[in-house]
Order: structure tokens, then C-alpha cells, then sequence
């Protein structure tokens, strides 16, 4: 028979899975991205270190187009900057 506690582990797995992107959208300048709280800056600072790499959308020819973020790659860069200070 499940407990309140496995109901309420398997309703946060779920809301978990449902809400978290495969990638979104860098934060506008001054802003802050919804998920992590990290300016644009840390984004193009950890891509050019080499710790996540941006997809950039463009139509030929344009110079302006979307830039958008890997949710996964940012989420096991902060843990595992959380993990180090932990230890």
C-alpha cells in the first residue's frame, strides 16, 4: 500500500520530467534565466571555458538569431559545483 511520502515522491519525479526543457532561451541582457538564475554572461563565460556549449540558431545570411541553452548540460555544471563545495 503507498504512503503519503511515495505519493509524494512519485508527484515531484513527474513535475520534475514535465517542467524541466530540453533547451531554452538565453535570458535577455539584465535578466535572469527562470530555471537556475544565471545571467547571459555566465552562459557565454561556461561556453567559452568549454563547460556547456550554446546552439545557436541563424536563417543564411542574418546576423542576429536565437541562442539557446541545454538544460542538462547546465544542470550537472551546477551540480557539480555544488557537490564541491559540499565537500
Amino acid at each position: 500500500m503507498p504512503t503519503n511520502l511515495d505519493f509524494a515522491v512519485n508527484t515531484l519525479h513527474t513535475y520534475a520530467s514535465i517542467n524541466k526543457p530540453e533547451t531554452f532561451r538565453l535570458p535577455k541582457l539584465g535578466q535572469r534565466d527562470p530555471y537556475f538564475g544565471l545571467p547571459r554572461t555566465t552562459y557565454y563565460e561556461l561556453e567559452k571555458a568549454g563547460t556547456i556549449r550554446l546552439i545557436r540558431l541563424r536563417k543564411r545570411g542574418y546576423t542576429r538569431g536565437t541562442t539557446l541553452i541545454p538544460f542538462e548540460q547546465v544542470l550537472a555544471h551546477v551540480r557539480g559545483v555544488s557537490a564541491e563545495a559540499t565537500e
